[in-house]
């Protein structure tokens, strides 16, 4: 049960990111084509949590049709995200 509960929020706290960086993107001028793009990704939200299988072909699909521009918009985007809410920086590589 405490699994399924938090991988229900990290699939929640996913599509808010997503959605996040779409209403940036679209905000930001210029980036409106990548809102579309970023949608598709909810296909792999199955596959954004820890323990998660392979991605399914959907997801897979829905990556490999991202444009550069949007891919490097949205992980500048979610890169920012700790500094712009006033949290510490996230360190992965540890």
């Amino acid at each position: 049960m405490a699994a399924s509960k938090g991988n229900a929020a990290a699939a929640c706290a996913l599509v808010l990111v997503l959605l996040a960086v779409g209403a940036e993107a679209q905000g930001g001028g210029g980036g409106g084509e990548c809102v579309p793009q970023l949608n598709r990704l909810l296909a792999c939200r199955a596959y954004a949590v820890p323990g998660a299988g392979d991605p399914s072909a959907e997801c897979c699909s829905a990556l490999s049709s991202i444009s550069q521009g949007c891919a490097c918009s949205a992980i500048s985007i979610m890169n920012s995200l700790p500094s712009r809410c006033h949290l510490s920086q996230i360190n992965c590589s540890a």
